[in-house]
This record gives structure tokens, sequence and C-alpha cells, in this order.
């Protein structure tokens, strides 16, 4: 099953940290000293994953197919003209999956129309380097599980971290569709026309948040 999303909305985030037409420094190549120290394994648990700066935020765990163990990825952050980009890496710094992601942030809606709240993280970008049967397959690293599943978590953090009630929106691909509704328990977006569009509703989102440890 792929886990790449894609979508060509444009949909305007709440707040710019960073502005188009003004680059901000991109981390190199090597690793960036961590935004925080934690005792023992680095990992993004009790930390608010929005306030970490640019650069190494911490690890998370992922199953390595090919050492048939858990092994812990790094995790690094930067801005785009409004998308949080979330990339995993491995200690070569090989890239193995890749988050962007807005935050929809709404202080006034009308009540009559939304009996919820309509906040939301809207996942602009999902792609999985390391599975080897995918046109986007990333030859220098490990094949590794849970992938989608981990990036998905940190947009379920965003959304929580940003008062958007846990609340994820995105663009499935067709044969995601079925992992997505019936492993996370994602439904089909009501106010959108494309049955691929699908959101995770505040009362299902334990079911993401724990799957495979969580963070």
């Amino acid at each position: 099953m792929s886990f790449f999303i894609k979508t060509a909305m444009n949909i305007n985030a709440l707040q710019n940290n960073y502005y188009c037409g003004h680059p901000q420094p991109i981390t190199s190549g090597k690793k960036q000293s961590p935004s925080f120290k934690g005792n023992g394994v680095q990992r993004l648990t009790n930390i608010n994953i929005g306030m970490m700066p640019q650069g190494f935020i911490g690890e998370v765990a992922l199953f390595n197919k090919k050492l048939h163990k858990n092994v812990f990825v790094n995790v690094f952050k930067e801005f785009d003209c409004g998308d949080e980009i979330y990339s995993l890496k491995d200690e070569n710094n090989q890239p193995i999956g890749k988050l962007a992601l807005r935050i929809k942030k709404y202080f006034d809606y009308d009540k009559s129309i939304n009996k919820d709240d309509p906040s939301h993280v809207y996942v602009v970008d999902l792609y999985n380097f390391s599975r080897k049967d995918t046109p986007f397959a990333n030859q220098n690293t490990d094949d590794y599980s849970h992938v989608g599943i981990r990036l998905l978590q940190i947009a379920q953090r965003r959304s929580d971290e940003a008062q958007c009630s846990g609340n994820i929106k995105l663009n499935a691909m067709p044969e995601a569709l079925s992992f997505y509704r019936s492993k996370i328990g994602m439904q089909s977006d009501p106010d959108a026309f494309n049955k691929n569009f699908l959101f995770l509703p505040w009362d299902k989102k334990e079911t993401l948040s724990r799957m495979y440890d969580g963070l």
C-alpha cells in the first residue's frame, strides 16, 4: 500500500512562520544540534512539536525490515511558505519519509452549519521513500514499516497543539482508502466533492495516536 498523498488545494495557513520570497537557512547535510535535550533516547514525547525551531527535533521508532527490529530514526523540521515540513532520515542522512502540513484554525464559524469545530490540520504531502515498490523509493535506505503512520501521528499532534481538536484532513490515493477507513477510522469529508478527501474526527483520534506505541 502506498502512503503517497498529493493535493493541489490552496489552503492558507493561519500564520506564516516563514514568508514566500524570503528564503530562510536550510538545514545542512549534517545532523543539527538537538532542539531539546532529554534523558537517554531523544523522542517526540512530552514536547510541543510546533514550538520546535527549524532543524533536528528528535527521533521516532520505525520497524527496519532488513534488521527485523525497531530502530530510531531522526526527525527534521523546516518551513516552506507557511507549510510545516517534517522529514524522517536514517543515520546516513538518507530520507525515509516526508510530511508537509498546514494548520487551518477557525476562530469564528457558523455553528448552524458546523456542529463541531471545523479547525483541522491539512496534510498537503505525505511520502514514504523507503518502500521499494513505489516510484518515490530511495534505494539508498532500508525498507521500514510504520512510516506513514508516524508521519500522520505528527500531523495529529500538531492538530492537538494548535487546538484543532486532533482533526486531520487529506486527499488519499485510491489504493490507500481502505487502510485509512478501516485501520484509522477516517471518514469521507462531507464538505468535499471528491470521495478521496477524508478527515479524522476528534472522537477517532485515539486509534491513530496509539498505533505502534505512538510517538
